[in-house]
């Protein structure tokens, strides 16, 4: 009888643990599937943490100490007199808009390590674009410029570093062999880096940087998009934006043609901005006043897809963001951005 209660309880003892090591592997299981669920989560999210971008474009970079490079903005002109431009295909940021004569001209923003051997027509300030790149505080090119823009300039309510070509010539040349005056000034990323350095702008600005997010897979890019078409006129200055889905970005025509540069390479860009600020013409000159600051309607194109919404400027010191019909701000797809400005919603078709 004692020897059976012995063998009872080893047979109890054995019982617990086997039920002991069943649920032991029962739970490992567990918390192994629980584990292995959310893996896949913190890798991706661990991936996009390691992604390094470009401050002023969003682009995927693999060096630190390319990511926030000084900011640069230069006036170029768009007159057909001064066709082909150079170098305009390298900006992160290009914004054009109306001057006299309906004639469109751009400010592009460079902040790269890019070796460019030409850039213009350099051409004169307007005080709307002043607005545009007051928030970036950038090392400003241009050759004079409009008496209100001029003004404000000096008046040193515009946060820029000022390199009028009429003071800074050395930073310019003119190329009278290939072009006449006033489509003939230029400069180079040589001569931009030689004035960082001679100025000691060595420190990048503080500045806002937008939303980024990862190009739409090719898969679901669609097969079909329109041309987006920007009329400032109907000749020479009608643009087309066509999507190339292959490369998800836009290829820039004007007048009917492929916009090249001077060096046969073409104006690409990974994202579209059309919006609307309001303009009244000032004077016989055929000045324009453009409105710069507040909100107003926007179209973003990216991914051959559109988003209708708005833009909001705050202040002059403040840069413009994007958001949606819900009020959610945009991610842009990195590189470069075109911001195309009109007077009114009759100037696009897409």
């Amino acid at each position: 009888m004692h020897l059976k209660s012995i063998t009872k309880k080893y047979y109890l003892i054995i019982l617990i643990i086997s039920i002991f090591i069943i649920s032991g592997c029962a739970l490992v299981r567990i918390l192994n599937y629980k584990i292995t669920d959310k893996e896949p989560q913190i890798i991706i999210r661990q991936q996009q943490e390691k992604i390094l971008r470009r401050k002023i474009d969003g682009q995927e970079i693999d060096d630190e100490d390319k990511k926030d490079l000084f900011p640069v903005a230069i006036m170029v002109e768009n007159n057909y007199e001064a066709w082909p431009l150079s170098g305009l295909n390298k900006a992160q940021i290009v914004i054009e808009a109306i001057t006299e004569a309906s004639i469109p001209r751009f400010v592009a923003i460079y902040a790269n390590d890019d070796e460019i051997e030409k850039i213009g027509p350099v051409r004169s300030a307007r005080p709307y674009y002043l607005d545009w790149i007051t928030p970036f505080a950038p090392l400003y090119m241009h050759v004079g410029g409009s008496p209100e823009s001029l003004r404000l300039i000096r008046s040193g309510s515009c946060n820029l570093n000022d390199l009028d070509q009429f003071f800074y010539y050395q930073y310019y040349w003119r190329d009278n062999k290939w072009r006449y005056a006033p489509h003939n000034v230029y400069t180079s990323s040589e001569l931009i880096n030689k004035a960082l350095e001679d100025l000691e702008l060595t420190e990048s600005t503080d500045y806002q940087m937008w939303q980024y997010k990862e190009d739409l897979s090719a898969d679901e890019r669609p097969e079909q998009v329109n041309d987006v078409i920007i009329s400032y006129t109907t000749t020479y200055y009608k643009v087309n934006w066509q999507y190339d889905r292959e490369e998800n970005d836009y290829i820039r025509y004007q007048k009917d043609k492929i916009n090249k540069m001077s060096d046969g390479e073409w104006i690409r860009a990974k994202n579209i901005i059309v919006q609307i600020n309001d303009m009244i013409v000032l004077d016989n000159i055929g000045r324009k006043k453009i409105t710069t600051i507040g909100e107003g309607q926007a179209w973003i194109f990216r991914d051959g897809q559109v988003i209708e919404g708005k833009w909001v400027k705050e202040s002059k010191e403040q840069r413009e963001q994007y958001f949606d019909k819900e009020d959610k701000e945009i991610e842009f797809n990195g590189g470069t951005t075109w911001i195309q400005v009109i007077p009114s919603k009759d100037y696009l078709e897409f």
